[in-house]
């Protein structure tokens, strides 16, 4: 049975430093703490966490029984993972990336074939073998040419018992994700449910390389994600948490199940910030502001704009491991290198504050972060461009309180003609696909809803034509009752 009192575990991991927040589904924080980290992994911080916070919440009438949601935020996967470029020292997961198998659906794209542009040293750890097969689609949606099936099932019979997971991309997919859905059956009848498939047009993104590379970096890391979610769980249990289902924060500043994450890991990277800016505007009263965050020497290393309280996005790709993505994640604005608060520090912050406003309008600068107090306490007032400085409550925890009050979502992105006389139709079943998408993350389906709908046109093609793109939004499902059992 369900407690009356429902509250949330926010915890965000970043570089050397954790943070952690109890609050109730109303928003009130009840906890925090910000630490120093010092184990290899949230699991083994678990323990000290949980009793510190309860240490301050359990006088307010909350234990362990009323916690219902883990929610946990990373900065880097490239870190996490220890793909090549990650900072020495940095917590990397055991074991090694891939092996994995990428095929692209389109016999005509082989002037660039898959993972051409990849770092070697990359490509060689990750992947055992490409391939290109005739398939795809056409922009409005036809057969670019009939599915290589035969080749398929040759394909699958090279790689079987060899890979941890395929990668499967094809031309307009965004457009037409028929070939990979009847690829993705024909290659799991040859090597069975063990072997994860994954395919590019649930990935996101139109282009066709940054989209393909997103979906073979997400199979390279599948396999310890799977790793890392059974020791999440189990570490969940044995603080007396077995009853509380883990989320995870995802680039955007939403929050989506471990289940759904398995097959999704790239959407972590970035999180921490996304969840930062949305703790920020939080825990401020602000739903418009600019948000800086700080080390622990009270050093500003970024500034982002928060709208309708969460952060803004970059309008292009991510590069993760030297790697072009179409994953899309805060739009930060670095002080780097690290400035101090006078001095000529004062006019990098300003410039990197200027950088981040979307707008003319002055916004106030919320500054989060360990060494958030340290930072206002240097500066003489209001900077060029802001209404004021200051720190919210709890600044040092702001992106643990984020993740803990993070919404499920879902988004969907499908191009189409302009001209076509089926556009409403699309644009219906594309809102109900991201709901869908949003159910399918863990949020609640009763409270689901659309929350954006963007249409931009498509450039540099022939004929007329449409992206458009679904956000749907949700708390996460409550009830959850299933308790994860130590193997």
């Amino acid at each position: 049975m369900t407690p009356d009192r429902s509250c949330r575990l926010g915890i965000s991991m970043q570089r050397d430093r954790f943070s952690a927040a109890v609050v109730e589904n109303d928003g009130t924080v009840l906890a925090s703490i910000e630490r120093p980290l010092p184990t290899a992994a949230v699991t083994a911080a678990l323990p000290l966490l949980v009793e510190e916070l309860m240490a301050q919440a359990g006088p307010r009438g909350v234990d362990l029984e009323h916690i219902q949601q883990v929610m946990v935020g990373v900065s880097e996967i490239d870190g996490l993972a220890g793909l090549p470029g990650a900072a020495p020292g940095w917590r990397r997961w055991p074991g090694q990336l891939g092996p994995v198998a990428v095929v692209r659906l389109g016999a005509a794209t082989t002037s660039l074939p898959p993972l051409a542009a990849w770092p070697s040293s990359l490509r060689s750890t990750v992947s055992i073998t490409e391939a290109c097969v005739a398939g795809g689609a056409r922009l409005d949606g036809t057969d670019f040419e009939p599915l290589d099936t035969a080749a398929l099932v040759a394909f699958a019979r090279e790689i079987a018992g060899r890979v941890n997971a395929v990668a499967v991309s094809s031309v307009f997919a965004a457009v037409a994700p028929g070939h990979e859905l009847a690829a993705a059956g024909l290659l799991r009848a040859e090597l069975g449910d063990s072997v994860p498939i994954l395919l590019s047009h649930e990935m996101g993104g139109s282009g066709l390389l940054e989209r393909e590379n997103a979906t073979v970096l997400q199979a390279a890391l599948i396999r310890r994600a799977w790793g890392a979610a059974h020791r999440l769980r189990r570490s969940l249990v044995d603080v007396g948490l077995s009853h509380a289902e883990p989320f995870l924060a995802r680039n955007d500043g939403s929050i989506m199940t471990v289940d759904y994450a398995l097959t999704r890991p790239l959407l972590m990277h970035g999180a921490a910030a996304a969840v930062g800016a949305r703790g920020a505007a939080l825990l401020a009263g602000e739903s418009e502001a600019l948000v800086a965050f700080t080390n622990v020497e009270g050093e500003p290393t970024a500034v982002c704009s928060v709208t309708a309280g969460s952060a803004e996005l970059a309008a292009g790709s991510t590069v993760i491991a030297g790697v072009q993505t179409g994953l899309r994640t805060v739009a930060l604005v670095p002080t780097t290198p690290p400035i101090g608060g006078t001095g000529c520090g004062l006019a990098q912050l300003s410039e990197a504050v200027d950088r981040a406003k979307s707008s003319p309008r002055d916004l106030p600068l919320l500054v989060i972060g360990p060494g958030a107090e340290k930072l206002v306490d240097t500066l003489p007032g209001p900077l060029p461009g802001t209404t004021l400085v200051c720190c919210p409550p709890r600044a040092d925890a702001a992106a643990a309180v984020g993740v803990a009050v993070a919404p499920v979502s879902g988004e969907a992105v499908r191009m189409f003609s302009a001209n076509s006389p089926h556009g409403d139709d699309i644009r219906h079943r594309v809102m109900e696909q991201a709901r869908a998408a949003a159910v399918h993350a863990g949020a609640d389906p009763a409270t689901v809803a659309v929350t954006d709908v963007e249409e931009s046109t498509v450039p540099y093609v022939s004929e007329p034509t449409v992206s458009l793109r679904a956000r749907a939004e949700g708390p996460p499902r409550v009830g959850w009752r299933r308790t994860y059992e130590r193997s």
